[in-house]
């Protein structure tokens, strides 16, 4: 064979060797009619220093609340109050009116239909102003969600009192001057003679006619017997009129006088003479007061403690403060948290549960 026709034989045959290597080449890369499967596609992996990419969900705008005391978020004060008190709801709805023309806050009332609603409400934050009996107070006081602004004057004073009393008969010592209208002596002196006696009292739910002496009789370490509840004054000085049902009774003091009664007065013309008082105390027991909730800013509590001051000068004022609470007030003043020792002091060693005892109101 010829030496040129064998060198292009072979050039041949390795350019259709090329030829066929690229064609299968390009036949693995044409794509087929089958689709991938998804185990077959490959998957993309960084490498290096390339940092992995996560989307990121943004946060949804939250709307800022309206500030305090605009008419988006106005000051509420609270009341306890049920439906059938339509004149007493009138009488809230035209204070909150008073308060928001004075202090140029938006205020408005809301009525709840037992204490332990309006108590949930200012833990919650939706209650900023309040009027609260005694052990009220002390239970959300003693929570620290409180403050007192203002306390009422009713009947003449913003505390009161209690008094012991007996038949002069029962040969009880007196420590009272009638005269002054002051004890002579201190609690624990005067109340230990009742020790091994029986008790009229008023009603187990009562604070002057129930928790206040038996709370002083215990300081005084003076056990009694079984009390005896007559559930009225008037059946109180019956009693210790009697003789023979109760020893000594328990009744309200510097608001009035029981023996003072037209009941008694007509019925019983005598007992004046016959019932004693034999200790009394000093104002012990504070009226209902207005208080904030310690979430309300320092500087919106003093201007309304100072709206509600200057407000109170005015008897259209006082006279629908008095039916919202249906309680007569005839003024208001400043007082602090202290004003509340006495009370405290007394009740102390009957430990009670003032959550409890706050569940329903407390008999006068």
């Amino acid at each position: 064979m010829n030496l040129n026709v064998l060198h292009k034989s072979k050039v041949f045959l390795g350019g259709l060797s090329i030829l066929i290597v690229l064609g299968t080449l390009l036949a693995a890369c044409t794509p087929s009619d089958q689709p991938l499967t998804p185990s077959a596609i490959p998957q993309a992996t960084l490498t290096g220093s390339e940092p992995s990419r996560t989307a990121t969900v943004r946060p949804s705008s939250t709307p800022t609340p309206p500030p305090l005391g605009s008419v988006g978020n106005p000051i509420i004060l609270g009341f306890v109050l049920t439906p059938e008190d339509s004149t007493a709801i009138e009488a809230a709805e035209d204070l909150a009116f008073l308060l928001s023309e004075d202090t140029e806050y938006a205020v408005e009332y809301a009525v709840y239909p037992d204490f332990q609603s309006l108590a949930s409400g200012v833990v919650d934050g939706n209650v900023h102003l309040m009027w609260l009996a005694p052990f009220e107070y002390l239970y959300l006081e003693s929570l620290g969600i409180v403050d007192i602004l203002l306390m009422t004057n009713h009947l003449g004073v913003y505390s009161y009192g209690v008094q012991f009393l007996a038949n002069q008969q029962h040969g009880f010592r007196p420590y009272f001057d009638a005269q002054t209208n002051q004890s002579t002596s201190d609690h624990i002196t005067a109340l230990q003679q009742f020790a091994g006696t029986r008790p009229c009292f008023l009603h187990p739910d009562s604070i002057p006619g129930y928790f206040v002496p038996l709370g002083l009789l215990a300081n005084a370490s003076a056990p009694t017997l079984d009390p005896v509840f007559a559930y009225s004054y008037d059946a109180i000085i019956r009693a210790l009129y009697i003789q023979e049902i109760c020893d000594f009774g328990v009744s309200y003091a510097l608001i009035g006088d029981p023996l003072n009664s037209s009941d008694i007065q007509q019925n019983l013309p005598d007992a004046q003479s016959q019932v004693e008082i034999i200790w009394q105390t000093g104002g012990i027991i504070p009226n209902t007061n207005l208080s904030a909730s310690r979430q309300l800013p320092l500087n919106i509590r003093f201007l309304f403690q100072e709206s509600m001051l200057k407000l109170s000068n005015d008897p259209v004022t006082l006279s629908l403060l008095s039916s919202a609470l249906s309680y007569d007030v005839a003024s208001l003043r400043e007082e602090n948290n202290s004003f509340y020792d006495a009370l405290r002091s007394a009740i102390i060693p009957l430990e009670l549960d003032l959550s409890t005892l706050t569940q329903k109101p407390a008999e006068q």
